[in-house]
């Protein structure tokens, strides 16, 4: 078994949820039609994780073969127990993006979604390469613009809360855990990485995604109270797992006490929301995506 990234980097529980809120049943229609997808394709989404997205299509493209891979089995039982409860009929599979248990000429579309600098990007193309039918595509989605600014869940007004947090994550970002491999991930060495691989006709597209504007009266109130809370169980989950990485960085009061800040700080921005008070606050989350032919 591996979970190491679904204990120590993303909980399986915080990616859904997020990814969720960036692919809702309001805009699938036009994920579908900028991943290229047609109903009845044989499609593989490399580095699944809880499998959102594969249970997102398979909704509206009923007819195809979706299969989600992931090397983390803690995201793929997830995935796997989710589709169960959604009652819908996608594979899901544990293995490594860089040596795909697949067989060659498999599929019509592989993508993949922030997974490539985490990944030996030669490998990468080249398994996917190998495992696509002649004329199938590679689409590589990564977030544009990411890195300019921290998250925006991270406490950043000098307070209690924020004085708890640094000191448990200053501790844990010394550990071998914290250590994640990545390889360069400027979204303009990606075509080189496909055309060098041998992919035919690379494209770019870009979504963008409003994932934050809980005052905004065009988004509905399960979905304000839902990107409210993804903020809090990120938080959460930021701090459960440098936690594992570092037991006793906190004593049992200091932890008990950042778990309790982080809940106050957003049961209050919730009253906030229920009351009418408006911040006006919004985020919006640029997807670009790059993609070649076999």
């Amino acid at each position: 078994m591996n979970t190491y990234w679904s204990q120590y980097v993303q909980k399986t529980e915080e990616l859904y949820l997020s990814r969720s809120l960036k692919f809702h049943s309001g805009n699938m229609d036009q994920w579908i039609h900028a991943l290229g997808l047609r109903d009845g394709m044989k499609i593989l989404e490399v580095g699944c994780a809880g499998g959102l997205l594969c249970h997102r299509l398979k909704e509206r493209l009923p007819n195809s073969e979706i299969t989600g891979l992931d090397f983390d089995t803690g995201h793929i039982d997830y995935a796997k127990e989710k589709a169960k409860e959604l009652n819908l009929s996608c594979k899901f599979v544990a293995g490594d993006a860089t040596q795909l248990p697949f067989e060659d000429n498999s599929f019509d579309i592989c993508y993949s979604h922030t997974v490539m600098n985490f990944c030996d990007p030669d490998k990468f193309t080249a398994e996917q390469y190998r495992v696509l039918r002649p004329g199938g595509r590679i689409i590589v989605m990564d977030v544009y613009g990411k890195g300019l600014k921290p998250e925006e869940w991270i406490p950043t007004e000098d307070c209690e809360e924020k004085e708890l947090f640094d000191k448990i994550w200053d501790a844990a970002s010394k550990t071998p855990q914290s250590q994640i491999k990545r390889y360069e991930n400027r979204t303009e060495k990606y075509f080189s990485h496909l055309a060098s691989r041998g992919f035919k006709n690379i494209s770019i597209d870009a979504m963008a995604c409003v994932n934050y504007a809980p005052d905004c009266d065009n988004v509905d109130d399960k979905t304000a109270r839902a990107q409210i809370n993804d903020d809090r169980i990120t938080e959460l989950c930021s701090v459960e797992k440098a936690r594992k990485m570092a037991p006793n960085a906190l004593s049992k009061t200091e932890y008990q006490t950042l778990l309790d800040m982080i809940n106050r700080r957003y049961d209050r921005k919730i009253r906030q929301y229920e009351q009418g008070e408006k911040s006006w606050e919004f985020r919006i989350a640029t997807t670009v995506l790059i993609s070649g032919s076999k």
